[in-house]
């Protein structure tokens, strides 16, 4: 991709995530700039009363500032605002504060010159990219501590992290970098603020909002993901179609995001020879290759498909199955018994109600979209210059309501997600109810405990995002000597939205290793009664072009003793984990 231009009114999320995660380039549309800019210089020479400008800040509102301070105004704004605590933001995050602030300057209402938004530029640019730590910001009066510490590399001052000449990442103070020779040789020089230009930098939603679409990006990919994961856990139980491919049951409620994640599954599973395994097709291989000799059986299974071929169905009965244990037909008793679990005409929960619980995160989604695509435009400090009105309005436009409450919504939206993703990996290693596969899907269990603790891993973390998921925004603590009376915590919010998709990251790649364990158990399981068991005969193509990046990926299943033997599992979780975008990818090339 190009530069990224930007000016003010037509930033995306896809461009943000360009800018934030692939380095994009950025260039300035400057032209509605100088209109407010002369006006707030005129203003100040009017001695006018402006917030922010000529009088101080938040309860000192009402302490006129003298013509010859304004400007240390601005700088003692940014050091004394600049007190944030925590770890700092990854850069990825950095990156998308700086732009979306960018942008919002670009409006015209915030009277910034030309030259300071042409050096927020240059450090995006070169990727020299602000510390700023998480903790400090209570979401109204705008993200100001974080924001501060945003701004005051641009004077030379704060700290900096920034890939050095020999390709190291460093971390430094500012006025420490000006002296090395990656800024020497970039030419980076500090700038001069001017008026208001301190406040136009810190007062806005900017670092929630950078928060959000970061968030937004990995909750919908996660939810692709996280659709096509189910697809092949759905393969390996042979689940029946009608609860997402039957297009009535889901236009009876008219809930468009279930209809969506219905259409994804329909898409996904086409082509899937496993699907749908019926009771009638594995009885009629059982009796074609002859692999039941015992008189009693065989008359009763003969009796049992003449039935199904006249519509009578009936299970196969629990006696058959145990006299072949017996008889040590230990493989075509697992069979059967797989039959047996098809005559059941429904799935559990997990499986057939997910179009009903991913829908419903999806509409969630798509709403907490339409509210940041707003956000990423538009101008949210304060005061806002009207130049052709003549008016400088003091306004609550910093204030991160809308986007606190949105970020609430999403982080109730993913972690739901993530709860239903741990109930298929549960159901999928409990022998009561994977369908006759073995305990945690391994060989030899008692001796080995293969996805035993995987699934334990997944329980704890569902379990914290059950704490994270409480609301932010429902909380408001008053400051600045209660000018400031109501906070919305939407940064909070936003962080969290961010851990709660992170946290489901690491749920979906144990979904994935399960999917691949579960698949490879069934198939071994066909093998062993002659059934088609070859993974690019029975796959859909979408599940099978998955299962062979999950493989890529995954060296160690490569090995096909590895549904035979415990193994190190953190790193290959791990390594699945990292390879999400992939996944998602392989996802958005059979849904567009």
């Amino acid at each position: 991709m190009g530069r990224i231009l930007l000016n003010g009114n037509d930033l995306t999320r896809t461009q943000v995530i360009e800018i934030a995660i692939h380095n994009a380039q950025v260039s300035v549309e400057v032209s509605k700039l100088s209109q407010s800019r002369e006006y707030i210089v005129n203003k100040v020479h009017q001695q006018k009363i402006i917030y922010g400008v000529t009088t101080g800040f938040g309860s000192n509102a009402d302490k006129m500032i003298e013509e010859k301070d304004t400007l240390q105004l601005q700088l003692n704004l940014l050091r004394s605002h600049a007190c944030g605590l925590g770890n700092n933001f990854s850069t990825e995050i950095v990156r998308a504060i700086m732009a979306i602030r960018l942008n919002t300057l670009l409006k015209g209402h915030s009277g910034v010159q030309e030259k300071t938004v042409l050096a927020l530029e240059f450090l995006i640019n070169n990727q020299i990219h602000p510390l700023i730590p998480e903790q400090g910001s209570v979401g109204a009066s705008g993200d100001l501590c974080p924001l501060s510490h945003m701004a005051l590399p641009l004077i030379g001052e704060g700290e900096v992290r920034f890939t050095d000449l020999d390709g190291r990442i460093k971390e430094m103070n500012t006025q420490e970098f000006l002296l090395t020779e990656k800024a020497l040789s970039i030419g980076f020089k500090p700038t001069t603020l001017s008026y208001k230009e301190g406040l136009a930098l810190t007062n806005g939603t900017t670092v929630m909002a950078a928060a959000a679409t970061i968030a937004l990006y990995k909750a919908e990919n996660l939810l692709k993901v996280g659709t096509l994961s189910s697809a092949l856990i759905f393969e390996s139980l042979g689940a029946r179609k009608d609860a997402f491919a039957y297009k009535k049951i889901h236009h009876a409620r008219n809930h468009n995001g279930q209809t969506q994640i219905a259409e994804w599954l329909t898409i996904l599973l086409d082509g899937s020879k496993l699907i749908n395994i019926s009771q009638k097709e594995i009885l009629a291989h059982i009796l074609k290759h002859n692999l039941v000799s015992d008189p009693e059986i065989l008359e009763c299974l003969n009796k049992l498909n003449a039935n199904v071929e006249h519509d009578c169905q009936e299970q196969i009965p629990d006696w058959v199955i145990d006299k072949l244990k017996g008889a040590r037909q230990k493989e075509v008793a697992t069979i059967l018994a797989f039959a047996k679990k098809k005559w059941k005409p429904q799935d559990s929960y997990s499986i057939r109600c997910l179009p009903q619980v991913f829908g419903a995160s999806k509409s969630a989604i798509d709403h907490v979209i339409s509210v940041i695509d707003h956000e990423l435009n538009a101008a949210c400090d304060n005061p806002l210059i009207f130049a052709e009105d003549d008016k400088v309005v003091s306004g609550g436009n910093f204030h991160g309501q809308p986007i606190a409450l949105v970020m609430d919504y999403l982080k109730l939206a993913v972690a739901e997600m993530g709860n239903i993703m741990e109930r298929q990996i549960n159901k999928m290693v409990d022998s009561n109810t994977n369908d006759c596969m073995p305990s945690f899907l391994i060989q030899g269990t008692g001796l080995n405990n293969g996805l035993m603790i995987t699934q334990y891993a997944a329980a704890s973390i569902v379990s914290e995002n059950k704490v994270l998921v409480h609301p932010a925004s429902a909380d408001s603590i008053p400051t600045c000597e209660n000018t400031e009376d109501h906070v919305s915590m939407g940064t909070i919010a936003a962080r969290q939205a961010i851990q709660i998709c992170e946290n489901v990251e690491r749920i979906s790649a144990i979904a994935l290793l399960t999917g691949f364990y579960s698949i490879n158990m069934r198939l071994f399981q066909f093998a062993s009664v002659g059934m088609e068991s070859k993974i690019e005969a029975v796959l859909a193509p979408s599940t099978l072009e998955l299962y062979n990046s999950i493989k890529e990926a995954n060296k160690e299943l490569q090995n096909p003793d590895f549904i035979k033997t415990d193994r190190f599992l953190s790193p290959e979780i791990k390594i699945i984990g990292q390879n999400l975008g992939i996944f998602g990818r392989i996802a958005d090339k059979y849904l567009q």
